[in-house]
This record gives C-alpha cells, sequence and structure tokens, in this order.
C-alpha cells in the first residue's frame, strides 16, 4: 500500500511539473525542486509569483526583462555566475539542406547590413555571432527544400515569446528574430527573383521538433541553442548571436542567493525543452 501511495505521489508530482531529488528518481545539478514553465517568461512569472526561488534562462532575454518594465524594479541577474556559454542557430529538417544554405547565405551576406542594425536596436551588440570568417557548410546542397519553398510561397517560422528576441510591441510581433528573419526573405527574394513570404506561428517550444517532422513549421527561428543533440537531429545554421545562462532571482533575495551552493536548497524553474532545463536537470 505504502509503495502504491508513493508511486501516485511520484506520477502527480510528475504530471505537475514538478521534479524533487526524491520524486523523480535522479539528481539535479542546482537545487532541490525543479518546475517546469512553458516558456522563459513564464519561468519568470513563476519567480514573480513565488512558485520558484530562481529562474534560468537566456542572457539575452534576462537582461531586457531586468532592465525594463515591471519586473526591473523586482529582479536581478546573479552577478558573476554564468551557467552554461553557447550560440544561437536557426534549425530546419534534417534533410533540407539546400533550404538551410539560402538562410546561411542571407545572413551572412546580411552582416555588416541590416544584422549589424538590428543589433544596435535591439541591445545585443556584444551577442554577435557573425563574423567575416562565417561560413556555410550547407552550400552548393541540391535537395529539393528550396525549390519547394519557391513553389510554395511561404516560409513558416514557429517562435515562442521571448523578448527582446520576439515579442509584442502593441498588437504587432517584433524583436531581433522577427525582424531578422523578414529581412533575410527580402534578401532571398530579390537575390533569386522569387516572392515569397514570411508566416510566424507561435509554438510550445517544447514541441519544435515534431513541428518540424510533420510539416507545420518550416523553420525554428527563436533563439535556439545549438548542441550536437539538436545538429544530429535536425539541419541547423550558422551561429548568428551567443548567449549565457544565467540565474535570475528576486532583488529580495540577493544576498541569500550568490553562487550555484548556495541554491541547494532552491525550488528552480526553467522552459521545458530549453538549455535552461539542461543546466538545472542532470541528464
Amino acid at each position: 500500500m505504502k509503495k502504491s501511495m508513493a508511486k501516485t505521489a511520484v506520477c502527480a508530482l510528475a504530471l505537475a511539473g514538478v521534479c524533487s531529488l526524491a520524486a523523480c528518481g535522479e539528481t539535479l545539478n542546482i537545487g532541490k525542486e525543479y518546475v517546469a514553465a512553458t516558456d522563459q517568461l513564464g519561468a519568470l512569472m513563476k519567480l514573480d509569483k513565488g512558485e520558484a526561488d530562481v529562474a534560468v534562462i537566456d542572457s539575452v532575454m534576462a537582461g531586457y526583462y531586468t532592465s525594463t518594465g515591471d519586473y526591473a524594479t523586482k529582479m536581478q541577474i546573479v552577478d558573476n555566475l554564468v551557467l552554461a556559454e553557447e550560440s544561437y542557430g536557426i534549425a530546419a529538417k534534417k534533410e533540407n539542406k539546400a533550404l538551410m544554405s539560402k538562410i546561411n547565405e542571407a545572413l551572412i551576406a546580411l552582416r555588416t547590413t541590416e544584422y549589424e542594425d538590428l543589433l544596435v536596436e535591439y541591445n545585443l551588440k556584444a551577442s554577435a555571432a557573425l563574423t567575416a570568417e562565417t561560413v556555410d557548410t550547407y552550400a552548393g546542397a541540391t535537395d529539393a527544400s528550396w525549390t519547394e519553398l519557391v513553389n510554395s510561397g511561404t516560409l513558416v517560422i514557429g517562435y515562442t515569446e521571448f523578448a527582446p528576441i520576439a515579442y509584442k510591441d502593441g498588437d504587432n510581433w517584433t524583436g531581433f528574430d522577427i525582424e531578422l528573419a523578414k529581412d533575410t526573405v527580402n534578401y532571398l527574394n530579390t537575390k533569386y527573383s522569387v516572392d515569397i513570404d514570411v508566416e510566424f506561428l507561435l509554438i510550445d517550444w517544447n514541441t519544435k521538433e515534431a513541428k518540424l517532422e510533420d510539416g507545420t513549421i518550416d523553420l525554428v527561428w527563436n533563439g535556439m541553442t545549438i548542441t550536437p543533440e539538436r545538429s544530429a537531429q535536425m539541419c541547423v545554421s550558422v551561429p548568428y548571436l551567443y548567449n549565457k545562462q544565467v540565474a535570475v532571482i528576486l532583488k529580495s533575495d540577493a544576498a541569500k542567493f550568490t553562487s550555484k551552493d548556495s541554491m541547494k536548497d532552491a525550488i528552480m524553474t526553467a522552459e521545458k525543452g530549453s538549455a535552461g532545463e539542461s543546466v538545472i536537470n542532470k541528464k
């Protein structure tokens, strides 16, 4: 009876998105419990509501929300604590190398024009990844993916709310990735005399691979961390931004949480399926 009750409790915790050391049968790299959020903004919301003590999110987003809006008065990044360093990339289906070659070509061509302007506009200058040495590893790909896109006339991009990468300004979506995607399509339309529209589709980040595979979206373009696993499963672009995983806390906890060791009894949160989640959970 006791074993059955314990098993039921484990299932309840898992369904709720909560993982403790005992409940999930695994160790955490940081903290005593993990609470998954649907997106990175959701992780900050859990922190704000007192449902978590520490949110692990991208430095690109953390810098924005700890300096802009309501959260700027409540939250801060833990000083001198970098949990991981990484690069962002864009993903297509594994076999769509010709499409990705065109995306890479555009990114590299735009790096001294629109790309540089957007870095300044969204305060991301220090995060630049495209350089004169950036090389398109898919150049010369001959699969049908580019031709199929031209024939369809619409490039569907999956994204999540993730300022300053993608966020709502009034009724309109904007952000570094949103505007860079538009500039990329404009470049390709002009260079190849085609007429491709870009459509943005709000997705659950944890379903991005499935949506690529079933054709719901053509690209994941939303501050996706490049990892060996993702590069093996998907066709990934050249790196276009640098990023770090950082810990965000309430300002009232500034003296309490100063290092990974000080977070050993903390409730941690991150976006499900994100690089932040990988930092917290030992695989």
